[in-house]
């Protein structure tokens, strides 16, 4: 939950700039970095991101600024006083008048989730390096396409739209041939675990988090729980990160719960297929998770719960099944009595439970929102059950 302990709105925090990954700020990103405005000048803390998360130019928590946004001017009557504008709004229409959208909910309905995808795994680095090498037959793919297109009639624009698509396809296919099913030697990556690097990362994120809890002392961040995707390289990225897992009593522990719902997209790429969970589960490192409450209440009708990974196949999971995965997966988190939560996941199963999310806000939002998450990058959300 986010106190409200100050009605003053920091100052413009700079951040670092990156030329691999670039995009604006969202809700609650910031969060990390704000307590009260009043000391925010002499913290020194960090921004709990992957190289390159923020543009590199001045930007302010816009999640702490609920306090600006409903800034709501009094009207002075000639022998009536003051008089709130708020009374004098149609319910139906809550942006009339200069009064933003906005949306109140009560606490108890709200959770607080730090999405992290995991770190650098060794199916990342092999195909990015084929995405690399295959530069000039996606080139070749949109000049291609281009060609056909205005022979076919088509204007500059379209031609140059129908190109696009084709280069994605091209380079989504190069990309990941790989981890492709088709090809020899890509079942070597099933269940991909991290590379030195990709500790590395986890390892740094850990330091940052330590570091901003050290300058600050109300420690609002305070994760009640961590749940995490069965598959290797999100055990491991979570270990790092926030462990150790809770054992023996010790509360001073977090504790980790395994949920096969917020596993990667499947289907097609072996990075993607994980190994039976009971021979995961016997790993020392993961052991003490808990890989048994994920069972109860399985939402059958959307994938059959089996230790083995049955619902791997040779075709991909289609974009509304996986869409359907992440709202049932959103609704169970919804019910925990948690109200702060870390879920470690992966990139895809995060676009595509964000592209259900945020129609109706600003498109620089949406576009925040719904980026693909880099390496490790740590992205804050408030999850409201409307009741």
């Amino acid at each position: 939950q986010v106190p409200a302990a100050s009605v003053e709105d920091p100052p413009a925090m700079d951040l670092q700039a990156s030329s691999d990954f670039r995009r604006a700020v969202s809700d609650g990103d910031a969060v990390w970095a704000h307590r009260s405005p009043k000391r925010f000048g002499t913290l020194n803390v960090e921004p709990l991101f992957s190289e390159g998360t923020f543009e590199g130019k001045s930007i302010t928590n816009r999640f702490a600024h609920v306090k600006q946004k409903l800034n709501f001017k009094r009207l002075t009557e000639s022998g009536d006083g003051e008089k709130s504008t708020i009374s004098e709004e149609s319910p139906s229409s809550p942006t009339s008048a200069g009064i933003p959208k906005l949306s109140v909910f009560l606490g108890s309905r709200c959770t607080r989730v730090h999405f992290v995808r995991h770190a650098e795994g060794f199916h990342n680095v092999i195909t990015r390096q084929a995405a690399a090498a295959a530069e000039a037959v996606t080139q070749k793919a949109f000049d291609d396409a281009m060609q056909a297109a205005l022979k076919g009639g088509k204007t500059q624009s379209e031609a140059q739209a129908l190109a696009a698509k084709a280069k994605v396809a091209s380079c989504r296919l190069e990309e990941n041939r790989p981890v492709h099913f088709a090809t020899a030697g890509a079942a070597t990556y099933t269940d991909a675990e991290l590379t030195e690097a990709g500790r590395n990362q986890c390892y740094a994120l850990r330091g940052k988090m330590d570091r901003n809890r050290l300058v600050d002392p109300l420690q609002r961040t305070h994760i009640d729980l961590v749940v995490v995707s069965p598959l290797r390289r999100c055990l491991e990225t979570a270990d790092i990160i926030f462990g150790p897992c809770r054992a023996d009593g010790r509360s001073d522990l977090k504790p980790f719960l395994v949920h096969d719902l917020c596993r990667e997209r499947f289907g097609e790429f072996y990075c993607d297929k994980r190994l039976p969970m009971s021979e995961t589960m016997r790993d020392p490192r993961w052991s003490r998770m808990d890989w048994q409450t994920q069972t109860e209440d399985w939402p059958a009708s959307v994938m059959p719960f089996s230790d083995e990974d049955t619902a791997w196949s040779e075709e991909r999971e289609t974009e509304e099944h996986v869409h359907d995965r992440a709202i049932r997966f959103l609704q169970w988190l919804s019910s925990r009595p948690e109200q702060e939560l870390a879920v470690v996941t992966h990139s895809s199963f995060l676009k595509n439970l964000f592209k259900v999310f945020g129609g109706d806000t600003s498109t620089q939002d949406q576009d925040v929102l719904r980026a693909v998450p880099a390496n490790c990058e740590l992205r804050t959300v408030v999850l409201c059950h409307h009741g």
